[in-house]
């Protein structure tokens, strides 16, 4: 009787034993992470809340943000794009360059809402490297996916101030009962100065910028006796594309001596005055 109940009450506790070996490391693996994330935070010596008036090139701020937020590039392949052809604006850039190896690149906005990275074809083809940012919870978890072998990563918008903040990133998702419903995510917003900084970047060849109508705004930030750009490659939205906001933005390149070279559908490129091809 004992005998025949004891295997009964094994199979009754298995469960409840398992249960708590996974718990117990899940536990260990964030109390882990939680260790190794510490001295990384500590290096800035400010919470994540408290640096809305740090200067942009503050070197506790930039060690902060490749301790803290920058990742790495990938160390194995994963989700690639099967396209073979570069997108239009991207092949364009490469004739510019002369289809120039090893360049530097910078792309905010890349895999926006699941469309293809301007700059992936280069980093694939021409063996360039660089930095791709993404505000958007969702896109930035397909960015990561593809595992960019040559190219760091941030999960951050851009600042459209010299200074960083943080702001609210409202997502829109379907509920239970298919009506419309809002994640909301706290996003750290950086100047791209500070970026730059942060990957030893401030001269490069190709900025792919998708700031969602603020553009120029993010441009202004940029001290123009510190960086250079060769080609800068400026989205433009359907609402954006109006003749007074066209104006806007061609005269704020002007002032930045940058021209015009290309009106692509959702793309305007500008050249340096300084860029020779």
């Amino acid at each position: 009787m004992v005998a025949s109940s004891t295997p009964s009450l094994l199979r009754r506790l298995l469960p409840y034993a398992v249960f708590l070996t996974a718990f117990s490391v899940v536990m260990m693996v964030l109390l882990m992470a939680m260790d190794i994330r510490a001295p990384r935070r500590q290096a800035f010596n400010m919470t994540d809340l408290d640096f809305r008036n740090v200067a942009q090139d503050n070197p506790q701020f930039i060690t902060y943000i490749r301790a803290v937020h920058l990742h790495l590039p990938s160390s194995s392949l994963g989700m690639r794009n099967l396209v073979v052809d570069p997108p239009p604006q991207t092949e364009f850039v490469a004739r510019l360059l002369q289809f120039k190896k090893g360049g530097i690149f910078v792309e905010a906005g890349a895999y926006r809402h699941n469309r293809s990275s301007d700059t992936e074809w280069l980093e694939r083809e021409l063996n360039w490297h660089g930095l791709l940012i993404q505000p958007n919870p969702k896109d930035y978890l397909i960015l990561r996916a593809q595992n960019r072998l040559r190219a760091h990563c941030i999960h951050a918008c851009l600042s459209p101030t010299p200074y960083p903040k943080e702001v609210t990133f409202r997502e829109a998702i379907e509920g239970p009962d298919r009506n419309q419903e809002y994640v909301f995510t706290r996003v750290k917003c950086f100047p791209l100065f500070s970026l730059l900084l942060a990957i030893n970047a401030t001269s490069f060849n190709y900025l792919s910028l998708d700031a969602e109508g603020a553009e120029i705004q993010v441009l202004k930030t940029i001290p123009t006796d510190r960086v250079h750009v060769d080609i800068i490659g400026v989205a433009r939205s359907e609402e954006d594309r109006n003749p007074e906001s066209s104006r806007a933005l061609l005269e704020f390149m002007g002032s930045r001596k940058y021209s015009l070279v290309h009106k692509f559908r959702h793309m305007y490129l500008f050249t340096s005055a300084n860029f020779l091809t």
